[in-house]
């Protein structure tokens, strides 16, 4: 019988039939119940697929290194089926963290830090997703609500806005498109940390002045939807089109303004910095004569 083709059998113990070849995976032996245990095994198998698909380099006695083996076959409990799982003996969990260390430690810095961003991209995704959804949904209840309750659709638009800055200049530094950034990148509580910031910088900063530009913004997305259902355009609304160009620059410089803040902390720090010398200056401080140096 060729070798590519599965021979069923029998486990008595189990009383399952199961397919060559994959019996230890089917068997409830293998299925561990412990979340941080399922994360770390998650984690070795990226690294080692990690490894593997970048070329790293390492001595050929840490080889082995690289074939899972029997931690590779442990896994979850699939929900669907009802699993309930044991929990991981003590061996298991000094082979899989004494695996762990090993590959970490063959691994330079770069080669770390650009795997730690590979575990990120997923919290990256799903929050960039989240965060859009809530600008749009900002927006178009905008549009639904009365006037007089704009400010609460605004106050999400300028958070979702700077916290979509700071995830496009933490993913801009994962592309090495710009290499800035001085905190771990693949430390997830630090990205977290930093898109709160933006969220947080772009709500108090843009706050004061952007909300006229908010409800311009507002007020041409109407116009246009008005337009657009009445089917007819005018020479007149084409000469006001052309006509506002100057204050439709201004509506876009402050509608982005907070999506800025949450993209450079160091203009954030620069602003805060002249306005802590200009209060300073009014009690009697000497201005200072040399910025000090801000990072991002």
């Amino acid at each position: 019988m060729s070798s590519c083709r599965c021979s069923l059998i029998q486990t008595k113990d189990r009383g399952k039939t199961l397919v060559n070849g994959q019996c230890s995976v089917a068997t409830s032996d293998y299925v561990i119940n412990d979340p941080k245990f399922n994360r770390l095994q998650s984690t070795l198998t990226d690294l080692c697929y990690f490894m593997q698909r970048e070329g790293v380099s390492i001595p050929s006695e840490k080889a082995h290194l690289l074939v899972i083996g029997k931690i590779g076959r442990l896994r979850k409990p699939r929900f669907w089926s009802r699993e309930r799982g044991r929990a991981p003996t003590e061996a298991e969990w000094v082979a899989l963290e004494t695996r762990l260390q090993d590959l970490h430690s063959l691994l330079g810095e770069p080669c770390r830090r650009d795997f730690y961003i590979s575990q990120s991209k997923h919290l990256l995704i799903r929050m960039s997703l989240i965060i859009m959804i809530v600008a749009v949904v900002s927006l178009i209840a905008t549009s639904l609500i009365g006037k007089d309750r704009h400010l609460i659709p605004y106050f999400f638009w300028l958070m979702a806005l700077g916290a979509l800055g700071s995830i496009a200049y933490i993913s801009m530094n994962a592309l090495s498109l710009q290499k800035s950034i001085t905190f771990d990148i693949g430390n997830q509580k630090l990205l977290v940390i930093r898109i709160m910031l933006g969220a947080m910088f772009g709500l108090i900063l843009a706050l004061p002045f952007g909300f006229g530009g908010f409800e311009h913004f507002i007020q041409t997305l109407d116009a246009i939807k008005a337009t657009t259902s009445s089917g007819a355009t005018t020479a007149t609304d084409a000469k006001m089109a052309a006509t506002l160009s100057a204050e439709d620059a201004m509506m876009a410089v402050t509608l982005l303004m907070p999506f800025v803040f949450g993209f450079s902390t160091t203009l954030v720090l620069i602003i805060i910095n002249r306005l802590l010398d200009a209060i300073g200056v009014i009690f009697g401080k000497p201005p200072n004569t040399q910025s000090d140096n801000v990072s991002h």
